[in-house]
């Protein structure tokens, strides 16, 4: 994942889970649930109790979120070619 595609999910206001590599999740319920610090390239997610994880943006493989509509999206990662 990159940032971009991140903050493009969070400029569309929805909720939205990040997955990662080793096929653990992280929901996004609203944007005070993340922090994409300047230049950086960890994302930092909290949970409802305040905790955090630090989660390297090079481990994220994808975006899961719900568009206005009530559909759900994904974006992948494009893996590499062989």
């Amino acid at each position: 994942m990159t940032r971009d595609q991140i903050q493009a999910a969070l400029a569309r206001g929805v909720p939205f889970t990040l997955r990662m590599a080793d096929g653990k999740e992280y929901p996004v319920p609203h944007r005070d649930y993340i922090w994409l610090p300047p230049r950086s390239s960890n994302v930092f997610v909290y949970d409802d109790t305040g905790h955090y994880t630090v989660l390297p943006l090079l481990t994220m493989t994808g975006l899961h979120s719900l568009d206005m509509e009530g559909g759900a999206t994904d974006q992948e990662t494009p893996s590499e070619p062989s």
